[in-house]
């Protein structure tokens, strides 16, 4: 009897655990079920995405030649080492050798040697053209008088044979004076050194009483009017410059930096090498500065020196006059899409425009772009999916609105 009452407890507390846990249960779901009832309803709405903002600038075509760049050093267009044809001692400079400045000119005697020994031999051969050229005028009149006796019958045959050898003799040896007094003077002249053209002195080896030998170096000159840039270009940028291989006179800016300052001078394309660096891939070209001093600009006026000349071994920037092709715009090499497009903003979209690469200078790209809308402006700002008639707003023109605001 006991285990049976003691069974029924257990039954009874196990349906009670049951009947509250099924009670929690549902009393659960109907509380659920009442707050769905109770909640506010939501209504599908497009979400209005933020339009893209880019940074434009203007799109200007080219209004000049596509600039061709190299660099390179300022070298003189001639230089020489002065010298004697004969050795001797010095007597004699110019006054642009002995100061080492100034100018000089083509002709002006350089230098002058010693031609004591020199004009003494000319001298004594003067005296012995003069003393045969006596003897012929006395040796023409026997002749003559020796040929009217010999026509009367008074005088020989044989004296005047002998007369006319002696007059021979005597024209043979006038030539022969006559050719030693022209080696004479060649002999005088190359004790002097001539200016072989318009220049400067570079440097001086040698002094007023210095005693040189033939060949031996005295100073340096050079043109100093004219100066040269060697620069090597791009087999690329080559094909840009009209009749480079023509021998086209094609113009050229050449600028030196001096005391913090850009000096430049207008010049010309002089020559081309004919052959291309097998290393490089380069093309070596000479430019010119034709006019030193008339070609200078820039402002020195703050160098208590003034302008220097075209200082020779300086590192000089050279830009080259290229092509002017049409249709051709100047903008940042980042703008160039993959080679091949740029991006313009068209009212408020983006339109993508083909565009062909011209020329590559520093950052800046030369394309060529057909048919730009009118008003267009060239986007900067990089997107991540670019496509035609995208909507766009320029910074610019935002940041315009929300000042007006």
């Amino acid at each position: 009897m006991r285990k049976t009452l003691v069974f029924i407890g257990r039954a009874l507390r196990e349906i009670v655990w049951i009947a509250i846990a099924v009670a929690v249960v549902y009393g659960g779901f109907q509380g659920f079920q009442m707050l769905g009832d109770r909640r506010p309803v939501v209504e599908a709405a497009p979400v209005a995405r933020p339009i893209t903002l880019v940074e434009t600038t203007d799109l200007v075509p080219i209004t000049g030649p596509l600039p061709v760049r190299g660099a390179g050093f300022v070298r003189p267009y001639r230089s020489v080492a002065l010298s004697a044809l004969g050795g001797g001692r010095i007597v004699a400079l110019h006054p642009a050798l002995i100061d080492r400045q100034g100018r000089f000119a083509t002709g002006d005697v350089l230098v002058g040697l010693d031609d004591s020994a020199e004009r003494a031999s000319l001298g004594q051969i003067a005296s012995s053209i003069a003393a045969t050229e006596a003897r012929l005028d006395l040796n023409q009149t026997q002749l003559e008088r020796t040929q009217s006796l010999r026509d009367s019958g008074s005088a020989s045959q044989g004296a005047l044979d002998q007369l006319l050898a002696e007059n021979a003799e005597l024209l043979a040896n006038l030539e022969g004076f006559r050719a030693a007094l022209a080696v004479g003077q060649v002999a005088l002249d190359n004790r002097t050194v001539l200016a072989p053209f318009n220049g400067a002195v570079l440097s001086r080896q040698a002094d007023v009483g210095s005693v040189v030998g033939a060949g031996q170096s005295i100073a340096e000159i050079y043109t100093s009017s004219q100066m040269d840039v060697d620069i090597a270009i791009r087999e690329a940028d080559a094909a840009l410059i009209p009749g480079l291989f023509d021998g086209a006179q094609v113009p050229a800016i050449v600028t030196i930096r001096f005391a913090g300052r850009d000096i430049t001078w207008d010049g010309r394309v002089n020559r081309v090498a004919p052959d291309v660096d097998p290393a490089t891939r380069t093309l070596s070209v000479v430019v010119e500065i034709f006019d030193v001093a008339a070609g200078r600009t820039g402002d020195m006026a703050e160098l208590a020196s003034g302008p220097p000349p075209a200082l020779i071994n300086a590192f000089a920037q050279v830009v080259i006059s290229g092509d002017q092709p049409d249709h051709t715009y100047p903008i940042p090499s980042t703008a160039l899409r993959g080679g091949e497009a740029v991006w313009l903003f068209e009212n408020g979209a983006l339109a993508i425009l083909p565009a062909r690469l011209m020329h590559v200078d520093g950052e800046t790209s030369y394309v060529r772009i057909q048919a730009v809308p009118a008003g267009a402006r060239l986007i900067l700002t990089a997107l991540a999916s670019p496509a035609p008639g995208m909507e766009l707003r320029d910074v610019a023109e935002a940041a315009s609105a929300a000042l007006t605001e």
